[in-house]
């Protein structure tokens, strides 16, 4: 990441998000039960990054998720920079 602070989104912005990670991360699960809901998301904290909304599940998380307009993209701040993934989620 920046040396800036990533900006945190407001409630309404992150809620959607979360929304649309929710739906994805059920699409993605190779059982429908597997799936996740919003509310399930509730407590995982959000950030803006350019275009793009940054959730970060609470603990340790060395998966985080991109949500922008044009698609959704997880990926591993230990194996790759956040400027490469938002980059690469095109």
């Amino acid at each position: 990441m920046t040396d800036q602070q990533p900006a945190v989104v407001p409630e309404e912005v992150a809620q959607a998000a979360r929304v649309r990670l929710a739906e994805w991360l059920t699409a993605q699960a190779p059982l429908p039960e597997l799936g996740t809901t919003a509310a399930e998301l509730a407590a995982w904290t959000a950030y803006h990054a350019g275009e793009c909304v940054v959730l970060v599940p609470p603990g340790y998380a060395n998966l985080l998720f991109l949500v922008a307009d044009h698609g959704i993209r997880s990926f591993a701040p230990s194996e790759q920079t956040l400027e490469r993934a938002m980059a690469e989620l095109t």
